[in-house]
Order: structure tokens, then sequence, then C-alpha cells
């Protein structure tokens, strides 16, 4: 097999057929050298400072199955400054009898609501059915596989979005082993969606120190995603015809055809046990 390989590399059709890639290659180059850059940059948030709302802050929290995470976000949540939480749980067909001791422990709770929805796995209908069930003035979209570290992260967050030019804001996501995970989402020149700094210590400074500031950016992720509830009710929420991948970038970009800004904080830090709550899809628009 060896020496037929070497004949044909050898061949005068293979030497012809290099020669002309080379040609070709130096007028285009290979896609895989072609540099993808992000089209677009953060800028620094400047405004208002404003006081934390008197407003009650709905969680959000689609999930299955996989009690130990869900336990161990409400667990964290516990940690928050903030008391005007409500949470509401949308199980999306768990079936562990694990899961369902630990939601008949938690269902009495005045701040809990609990919701169920047998269907296909869509994180933008569940997030659209938690939506309509709560009654908070403003709605925290959160992963089960999330663990709060600030404890004053919803006064951070909150504060910022009671801005009536912001539309959205997202915190700093972490993974277990102290990197940045999410630090904001930009479209790349491909088409894709990427997470820079992904990878990065969480100390990192960033560009110009960027990621030490409140920064307005294309799109957060719906990991852990706040939005005021008008603004969210006037673009319509979550499109479910997108039903795994870039529902966050969707509703961010609609939100910002509305005139407002989408922020990120660097005071609002949790862990993302990313991957751990489904199976990582592979989605050649989200890098």
């Amino acid at each position: 097999l060896q020496n037929e390989l070497t004949g044909r590399e050898n061949s005068k059709v293979a030497r012809a057929a290099e020669f002309v890639r080379r040609l070709i290659r130096k007028v285009v180059p290979h896609p895989a050298l072609v540099p993808q850059v992000v089209t677009e940059k953060a800028l620094p948030y400047r405004g208002p400072e404003r006081p934390v709302p008197d407003a009650t802050v709905s969680v959000v929290i689609p999930f299955r199955d996989r009690p130990e995470l869900l336990r161990n976000c409400l667990r964290s949540l516990r940690r928050s400054t903030y008391r005007k939480v409500e949470i509401v749980l949308v199980d999306n067909g768990s079936e562990d009898p694990r899961t369902a001791r630990l939601l008949a422990s938690i269902g009495a709770k005045r701040n809990v609501r609990l919701l169920r929805c047998d269907e296909a796995f869509n994180f933008s209908r569940l997030c659209n059915l938690g939506a309509r069930r709560a009654s908070g003035e403003y709605l925290l979209f959160l992963n089960n596989d999330t663990e709060v570290l600030t404890r004053r992260w919803l006064e951070r967050m909150t504060a910022l979005a009671a801005d009536p030019a912001v539309g959205a804001v997202g915190a700093t996501l972490l993974y277990p082993d102290r990197t940045i995970q999410h630090a904001g989402l930009f479209p790349r020149s491909d088409g894709a969606w990427v997470h820079p700094y992904r990878g990065a210590p969480a100390e990192t400074p960033g560009e110009n120190g960027e990621l030490r500031v409140v920064r307005s950016v294309p799109a957060v992720t719906g990991a852990c995603l706040l939005v005021r509830r008008d603004v969210f009710d006037a673009v319509k929420g979550f499109d479910e015809d997108l039903q795994n991948s870039l529902n966050d970038a969707d509703l961010c970009r609609r939100i910002s055809t509305t005139g407002r800004a989408i922020l990120i904080t660097p005071h609002a830090k949790l862990l993302h046990y990313e991957g751990l709550s489904r199976a990582c899809d592979v989605d050649p628009l989200m890098a």
C-alpha cells in the first residue's frame, strides 16, 4: 500500500495537480487558513448608575432529571442577597424518581412555581412557557447546570436592566477550573457566533481591561440572561423555531433592533458546568 501511495504521489498527474494547487493557493488560500475574525467589538457601558429596583425577579430554570445539578443550582441561589425572587421550574419530562422526590420537597415553598412540559426538547419553548407562568417584572433565564458565585449578582444585574436604554443583561460564566466560559457572544466573519476569551483564566483583564468593566456586547448566552418583562414581551420572547441553539443570539439581536443595549457585567459571576445537563450539540454556527 505504501508503494502504491508513493507511486501516485510521484506520478506526472499528481505533480501537475500539486503545481496547479500551489498556483491557485497563491490567489485563493485554503479555507482552513482564512482568518475568521469577530466582526463586532465590545464597548464600555456609559449609562447612569441606577438604584436596585424594588421588583420581583422570576428565575426560569428549564430542566430534565439530573436532580443533583438542579439541587446544586437551587442551593446556590440561596446565597443571593436579593430577596424578591420567584423560581419557575420547567420540567421537560423528568422520569428519575430522585427528581420526583426533589420536586416534592420544594414544591410547597411559596416562591416556587412548577410546570411540566412533556414534549421534545425545545429550549425556546420551555423558556417561553416559564415566562408565561412567571409573575415577576424581571425574567432571569438560568441553566440548571449553573452555580452562583457572587452574592450580590442580582442587584448588579437588575440595576443595569432597570435602565430603559438596556434590553438584556448577562453574567460572566466560568468553568469549574475557573477559566472563562462566557464573556459575551460575538458574530464571526464566517457566520458563526463565538465566545471570545473562552478558556482564559478568570482573572484575565482582556483587551484594554474590558473584562473588568460593564460593557455592551452583541449578545449574551441564554444560560444566564436577565430581561425586563416588558422588553421580552415586546419582541415576543424566544423564537421557538430555534429549538436548541442560537436562540439567545437571536433574542438579543431582536432586542437590539428596538434600540436597547445588550450588556454583560463582570460583577455577577456563576460557574457553568456546560454540557452536563444535556449532551453537547455540535452546531456549526456556534463556536
